[in-house]
């Protein structure tokens, strides 16, 4: 079998995930030209730059690079495990935590203060993140939770 070009297969998970080259660079903190390089092959990521872009791709460094040309003595540096989520995603899932959390108590006589104070101690993290630069998925998933907190807050 020959192996796919590690170039081919970012460029393939980038345009999966909707992004632009300038997008997954913003994210890696590398440049807009250091993304093209390596997506046409003209260099190979280090082992850092593989290791943030699992992270981003949500798989294992090894996955990332298993059945392409990455170098298998920098494969075998690789690290094994990554972190996947970044801290705003983090925060989502707490928030979604808070509104299931919410739905439980919705008999609770102190449902309504109880819900206003979820809601106000989220209020200055949307300010933060609608200041912030988000893909499109970053803003569907803000925009959802958003508006099912409004509606926990608002219900019974």
């Amino acid at each position: 079998m020959v192996p796919k070009r590690i170039g081919q297969r970012i460029a393939e998970l980038r345009q999966q995930h909707g992004w632009t080259q300038q997008e997954m660079a913003d994210r890696l903190g590398i440049s807009r030209v250091a993304v093209s390089h390596i997506e046409a092959d003209i260099s190979f990521p280090g082992e850092r730059t593989v290791t943030l872009l699992a992270g981003l791709f949500k798989v294992s460094p090894q996955i990332l690079v298993e059945g392409t040309t990455y170098p298998q003595a920098k494969a075998d540096r690789l690290p094994r495990l990554v972190c996947s989520y970044t801290e705003f995603e983090v925060e989502i899932a707490l928030l979604e935590n808070d509104i299931t959390w919410l739905d439980k108590l919705r008999d609770c006589p102190k449902y309504k203060i109880i819900a206003l104070e979820v809601r106000e101690k989220w209020q200055p993290r949307f300010v933060k993140w609608e200041n912030a630069i988000f893909d499109q998925e970053d803003k569907r998933l803000l925009e959802d939770v958003k508006i099912r907190l409004v509606q926990a807050a608002q219900s019974r």
